[in-house]
């Protein structure tokens, strides 16, 4: 079994996946700035509901940022404890923005707080721009500069289900557990 699990943005979103990549069931909290508080016991309830075992998951998907500092730490703390524990388990990471693109030609942005986004450009999964934190004003410059790429702003219109099965082999397969490292974006990180 698989098990995508996305804390960094205010939001908790688990989908479960079978080995046939068909997903049994996907489970979303939005607006929660408890997410360190309230994601193990939902990823447990989760897997109870399907008569499942935390070391019934072989392969964890995670997204590594940009987004909340806090948030970004806890789904990563996740896979990280869970490797340390059992270093059979496979752990991919894919990067917030990354995902809420999907395969479209778009500017990505996902709210930094303070009128900043978290903000990356990409054309069909290729990224024309790495993350990078943008203002209002700059905004406007990179909407000149790429006219005819598409806005897609804080998971607005994104179907998770659709969105992590079509990315799945976009996800960067990680082998040491150091290089589970996340994405922060601020200057002051």
């Amino acid at each position: 079994m698989k098990l995508f699990i996305d804390t960094t943005n205010w939001q908790l979103c688990l989908i479960l996946i079978d080995e046939e990549n068909h997903i049994v069931e996907e489970f979303i909290q939005r607006d929660t700035k408890k997410v360190s508080d309230i994601t193990m016991t939902n990823i447990i309830n989760l897997l109870n509901k399907h008569n499942l075992k935390l070391n019934q998951i072989s392969d964890f998907y995670v997204t590594k940022g940009p987004g909340s500092y806090s948030g970004v730490r806890v789904g990563l703390t996740i896979v990280k404890t869970l490797k340390t524990l059992n270093d059979q388990i496979n752990v991919f990471l894919i990067d917030s923005l990354k995902i809420q693109a999907g395969n479209q030609k778009c500017i990505s942005l996902l709210d930094a707080r303070s009128n900043k986004w978290f903000c990356s450009v990409y054309d069909n999964k290729k990224v024309i721009k790495e993350p990078f934190l943008i203002d209002e004003d700059t905004l406007k410059e990179l909407q000149a500069e790429y006219p005819d790429y598409i806005i897609i702003k804080d998971y607005d219109h994104v179907d998770f289900k659709v969105y992590v099965l079509n990315a799945l082999a976009d996800f960067e397969k990680i082998e040491n557990i150091s290089d589970i490292s996340p994405i922060y974006v601020k200057s002051f990180i």
